[in-house]
């Protein structure tokens, strides 16, 4: 008996390939796409502590946005702890070079301005990231840079993260001056003789080093010593100053002309006197020292708590 030839099955679940007006397979609708390769920028401007994004928060979201998108892996991390003024930031700079040696596809940030907060700044990144054919993208900005819509949206965002340091900083500098005004330490490196109390703001005196500032306007103007005298003087009875170095005539003259001996305080290229209840004028000035007649007992001496702190150099 003749038997039926057979012929090949077909695979369930697959098209294939027929003639005539029907549908045809494609081979290529079942290629898999290639995966981008995601680099991420991360940035906090000072200590975690105060950042309403810190570092590790920024990396949590980015990570959980690039598991959310089809075909995305991530590559590189690169994070900074530096001002967003500027363009000059280690990690910043090893992201663009990374970038023009084709080592991820697209440059991934929480928001614009942690890559910039300057416009200029900002349109030199995305010039760098163009030239070496890398992508830009915000995981809480929609905006594609491949579109002059997208770029005009970048440009726009710039613009308001510019505004926004701009006015950070006036805040700052204002809030700063009115501190200066009540007589606070507006930081810096604080004179012989005082030290910073944390709970008001306000400069302490340390009784030790106050004895020193003491003698050191008490041989100037009562005995006629000169600087480099003076500075022997403390030496050779085993004084140091701040820093633990050996007195010198200079560091003596720093003394000397020192206004915070005064009660000022300074912020700003400005000296800012505050309120007090009594102000004598016998006291050695910045651009002179003192006259070797005046008493160092002729001092100003501010109230506490909420006036400047004694001067050192009050007996």
């Amino acid at each position: 008996m003749p038997t039926k030839p057979q012929t090949a099955r077909k695979p369930r679940g697959q098209p294939q390939p027929t003639s005539g007006n029907g549908p045809s397979f494609d081979p290529g609708l079942f290629t898999p796409q290639p995966r981008l390769r995601i680099g991420i920028y991360l940035r906090i401007s000072t200590d975690e502590l105060h950042q309403p994004f810190s570092l590790e928060a920024q990396r949590l979201k980015l990570g959980a946005y690039i598991n959310s998108q089809d075909n995305w892996e991530l590559a590189m991390v690169f994070s900074d702890q530096a001002s967003g003024a500027t363009t000059e930031r280690p990690d910043l700079q090893r992201a663009l070079s990374a970038a023009r040696a084709g080592r991820f596809d697209i440059l991934l940030v929480y928001r614009v301005d942690r890559l910039s907060r300057s416009i200029r700044g900002l349109s030199d990144i995305l010039a760098q990231l163009d030239d070496a054919r890398v992508a830009f993208r915000s995981a809480t900005e929609p905006f594609d840079t491949a579109t002059p819509a997208g770029r005009m949206m970048v440009q726009m965002l710039a613009v308001f993260a510019e505004f926004e340091r701009a006015t950070i900083i006036d805040r700052v500098i204002n809030g700063m001056e009115r501190k200066a005004a009540r007589g606070q330490w507006c930081g810096g490196y604080r004179p012989h003789g005082y030290d910073l109390d944390h709970t008001t703001g306000f400069l302490s005196v340390i009784g030790a080093e106050a004895a020193i500032v003491r003698r050191i306007f008490t041989d100037y103007t009562r005995e006629n010593t000169g600087a480099k005298n003076i500075a022997t003087r403390l030496n050779t009875a085993g004084h140091r100053t701040k820093t633990g170095k050996p007195w010198s005539g200079n560091s003596v003259l720093v003394v000397l002309r020192n206004r915070v001996y005064l009660g000022e305080v300074f912020y700003r290229d400005r000296w800012y006197t505050p309120p007090r209840t009594t102000r004598r004028s016998s006291t050695p000035t910045p651009s002179t020292p003192p006259s070797r007649s005046a008493s160092p007992e002729a001092t100003t001496s501010p109230t506490t708590p909420t006036a400047p702190p004694t001067t050192p150099l009050r007996g």
